[in-house]
């Protein structure tokens, strides 16, 4: 899995940075981010821009520092042809 650290990016980039990050994984695929803001503001937003299109799980909880894993899962019916 892949690990995106923002903690060095500019506070005001920080965001951005991330949900540019998600948007760019392809279906199935994960990244951890390691951030030193509490990222419940930044999750409303994922719900808000990405709906039901990611899993959202705390890895450590800070402070100072937070590492959630992102995955982004399809939204698409499964189609039942064999």
């Amino acid at each position: 899995m892949m690990v995106y650290d923002v903690r060095r990016l500019a506070s005001a980039n920080k965001d951005s940075a991330i949900l540019s990050m998600f948007d760019g994984l392809h279906t199935g695929e994960a990244v951890q981010v390691v951030c030193d803001f509490d990222p419940s503001r930044l999750e409303r937003k994922f719900k808000s821009f990405f709906a039901e299109e990611y899993i959202w799980t705390c890895v450590q909880c800070g402070p100072p520092d937070w590492h959630i894993e992102i995955g982004k899962i399809s939204t698409l019916p499964e189609c039942g042809c064999k």
